[in-house]
């Protein structure tokens, strides 16, 4: 494989972006939500971390915190027992690689929209390091990745995200995004046909 050759060299590079990028791309301790002296986020009750976000974000319809009317009024009494209630099963994974899990929340919303938000705990308080909104066909776990498949707008293709632990900002970062093909490749005959 050759190396890169750089075009338009003589051309000036765009400058660097200053500012936040990001609605939401650092830690923060979950407001309202008590501390966790154990340091398990096990004995930590998944509805209860998102109710106090709910809680603390009524008024936010966009970004990280958004959720819209209807998905936050089931949100109020949801335990995770009714049938109508919008957050997914709680997942436990370590993605931080410090031998001790986190906590993984999904909340359905409106037009196949999920709230994708992680959890862990760091110096007894349960701390939220990351928030999303995506519309997947699939969320993975890969090693420490979490991975969102999400409709690329083109049949047979999907976009592939991936977020990753920064252990510098402490906050599970959007690493990379590709769009992969996932349907049928085209028959060699049908390929032929073409040329």
């Amino acid at each position: 494989m050759a190396a890169p050759s750089r075009l338009w060299p003589d051309r000036p590079p765009a400058p660097t972006p200053t500012g936040e990028q990001h609605e939401d791309d650092s830690a923060t301790n979950v407001p309202g939500f008590p501390a966790v002296p154990s340091g398990d986020i096990h004995k930590v009750n998944p509805y209860s971390v998102i109710k106090a976000e709910v809680a603390a974000h009524r008024k936010d319809v966009t970004g990280a915190d958004g959720l819209d009317e209807g998905t936050a009024a089931k949100l109020t009494t949801c335990d995770g027992r009714a049938p109508d209630c919008p957050l997914r099963p709680p997942v436990y994974r370590d993605l931080t690689g410090d031998g001790h899990d986190e906590l993984i929340m999904g909340i359905e919303m409106a037009d196949h929209l999920v709230g994708l938000r992680c959890y862990t705990v760091t110096g007894g308080r349960l701390t939220r390091v990351m928030a999303t909104v995506v519309q997947p066909t699939s969320i993975e776990i890969a090693g420490r990745d979490l991975i969102v498949w999400e409709p690329a707008g083109t049949p047979h293709y999907a976009v592939r995200s991936v977020y990753a632990w920064d252990a510098h900002r402490r906050y599970m970062e959007f690493k990379s995004d590709e769009i992969r093909r996932v349907g049928p490749a085209p028959s060699p005959r049908t390929t032929e046909r073409h040329r």
